[in-house]
């Protein structure tokens, strides 16, 4: 008895118990994929499908089953948002709607939930590691491309990509998990090439067998993104280089919505914009007075990495299109947080960032956008149903969001459109 009470004991002293662990993630997980979901407003989420995610994805799962893995778009081929489609594929079609959103809500609560568990390596606060974390979930900006959309996945995959490569779980289960969202993430996304220097950075320090495995889960699919480019199977369209776009983007976009949101930000540079641009750098700037200072304790090569990253994924993508559109601003404003994070480092610091998160995500939890305008699902269904009574063995298109020009639809057999 005495020997149980002492094993109990030290379970305690450890950490929190496994079955508490694991109903705090299903919670979590929960939680998250549910207020993802709530933040669409119009015909909402469930009812509601995304440009690309129904007419190429879903139209292609649909079409051509798993030979859709085989399939570019946009010049890389995206894994998790093939993933997400096929399941929807195999539901019936009323179903379809919902499947595709709580799909991607569910990865982006899983990224939340990964960015969180492997934080802890570097962040011992539990205010930091949420503080780098929830805002996968409550994005304060790109709701209108983001939000509960599996085409556009890969952006939250960018940043949580940063911890998958940096730290090290202890267990053999957070190891292989690790390494699995290496391959899906770096499989949907051929820019995460910003990280090969990370990679090879984490390769030489730790020089055991886990950061090898990390490599090869890097590695190899990141090398059938660019074989996919080198012979023509798939192929990028529209690159009009623009460096100077891109750096003023970094600093009046991307930094100043991480922090204050689009709702105050504005969508377009302004004078509001260029405010709180100002209010922004005035306050990283004081931050990393305080860091060299010493008045807080940062952590300099978290803070660092995070950094540099956050330029990186941000200047690639715009430099190389000449195209700054707000889900670019994902993946560097999460990094910044991280960036923030390590070099605050201190109880009291943390904890007013996390208050000034808390109010962005909150006033940004659920604003208008391209989604809200619809159209809805169902009602486009019942169209194609009636189409489709009229001949059978035709085709069926579906009008979807957003409805401006060139207009998004989805192509479905009508065998596909009277599953039931």
């Amino acid at each position: 008895m005495v020997a149980v009470v002492e094993e109990r004991e030290a379970e305690v002293r450890g950490g929190i118990r496994p079955p508490v662990k694991a109903a705090l993630v299903v919670g979590a997980l929960v939680a998250g994929t549910v207020a993802s979901i709530l933040r669409q407003p119009g015909p909402g989420a469930l009812d509601t499908i995304w440009a690309e995610d129904g007419e190429i994805f879903l139209t292609q799962a649909v079409r051509d089953g798993a030979g859709a893995f085989t399939t570019s778009y946009a010049g890389y081929y995206h894994l998790v948002a093939r993933l997400v489609a096929g399941v929807a594929a195999l539901l019936p079609p009323s179903q379809a709607a919902a499947a595709l959103a709580i799909g991607a809500a569910f990865v982006t609560t899983v990224f939340a939930v990964a960015a969180y568990a492997l934080s802890g390596e570097y962040i011992p606060s539990t205010v930091g590691r949420l503080a780098v974390s929830v805002p996968v979930v409550a994005l304060p900006m790109a709701q209108g491309d983001v939000l509960n959309s599996p085409a556009n996945l890969h952006w939250t995959g960018l940043y949580v990509l940063f911890w998958f490569l940096l730290c090290r779980p202890t267990s053999t289960a957070g190891k292989v998990l690790s390494c699995a969202g290496i391959v899906l993430v770096v499989g949907s996304d051929i820019l995460t090439g910003v990280y090969l220097p990370l990679v090879a950075f984490v390769l030489w320090f730790h020089r055991d067998r886990y950061a090898v495995a990390k490599a090869v889960a890097f590695v190899v699919p990141f090398a059938v993104q660019v074989l996919g480019l080198l012979t023509g199977a798939s192929e990028r369209e529209g690159l009009a280089p623009d460096p100077v776009r891109a750096v003023t983007g970094l600093v009046l976009r991307a930094v100043p919505t991480a922090l204050f949101g689009e709702r105050w930000v504005g969508q377009s540079i302004n004078t509001r914009g260029l405010l709180f641009g100002a209010l922004a750098w005035l306050l990283i700037g004081a931050v990393l007075i305080l860091a060299l200072r010493k008045v807080v304790r940062p952590r300099w090569t978290l803070a660092i990495a995070a950094g540099v990253h956050c330029a990186l994924v941000y200047l690639a993508p715009v430099a190389l299109s000449g195209i700054a559109t707000p889900r670019y601003n994902v993946a560097p404003a999460l990094l910044l947080l991280v960036t923030l994070v390590a070099l605050l480092n201190d109880v009291i610091g943390v904890r007013v960032l996390a208050a000034l998160l808390l109010v962005v995500c909150a006033v940004n939890f659920r604003v208008d956008n391209a989604r809200a305008d619809g159209p809805d699902w169902h009602t486009g269904l019942q169209k194609a149903e009636a189409a489709c009574a009229a001949d059978p063995a035709g085709t069926a298109t579906v009008e979807v969001t957003p409805l401006a020009a060139p207009g998004w639809h989805v192509a479905l057999p009508c065998d596909y459109v009277d599953r039931k």
